[in-house]
């Protein structure tokens, strides 16, 4: 890293996204002294049975740790987490909700459970029936009359809760809630064409 800063001066060097158990105090003092001091976390989840379920290999207080040492050094944090990932509870999305509000995030990154071709994932979804998945059941909560899935909803809220749990709040205008709500319905419709052209195809698949 120091030497690809003194190339590239550490303004225009970032890291890639990191592991949060591949992180100790000397990798993050670099990541702050010679890039633009900031580290990205695949945190995908507040659950710990998600976590699991996931393969994710860490734990929940694993994630928090990395975030905290991350922040005493003075390194911003960025987030990414994954909902609507099959068999998540309404509960283990709350333990997310609850996280990236504990943790405070610099930035917070939502992606709804993407099957990519090939995946352990894309076979789980195929082999249970759509109405199990969050992407087609109709959310009835506090977004209701938004006329959501269930798996758009939760990917909307954690994008409002990542933005009003920042070190430093930011105004949530009508063009910023609006820009989340057109993302939250357009990975929506998205992955459901996924699933559709993998469940077209299942016979072909891997």
């Amino acid at each position: 890293i120091h030497s690809l800063s003194q190339i590239l001066g550490k303004k225009n060097l970032s890291v890639p996204d990191m592991r949060v158990d591949l992180v100790d105090e000397t990798v993050l003092e670099a990541v702050r002294d010679y890039t633009i001091g900031w580290v990205f976390f695949g945190l995908e989840s507040g659950s710990e049975r998600m976590l699991k379920a996931m393969r994710k290999g860490v734990t929940v207080e694993e994630n928090r740790r990395a975030v905290e040492m991350a922040r005493e050094l003075g390194v911003k944090v960025g987030g990414s987490f994954i909902v609507g990932y099959p068999e998540e509870s309404r509960e283990d999305f709350q333990e997310t909700m609850s996280f990236a509000e504990e943790t405070m995030l610099d930035d917070v990154f939502v992606s709804i459970a993407e099957p990519i071709p090939g995946t352990p994932l894309s076979r789980q979804i195929l082999d249970m029936p759509k109405e199990e998945l969050a992407l087609y059941q109709k959310h009835q909560g506090e977004y209701k009359a938004l006329r959501l899935s269930e798996g758009e909803a939760r990917c909307f809220e954690l994008m409002l809760q990542g933005e009003s749990s920042k070190p430093i709040p930011r105004a949530l205008s009508q063009g910023l809630y609006n820009a989340y709500l057109d993302e939250s319905r357009g990975q929506g419709r998205d992955i459901r064409r996924v699933i559709d052209l993998l469940d077209k195809y299942r016979d072909a698949l891997p």
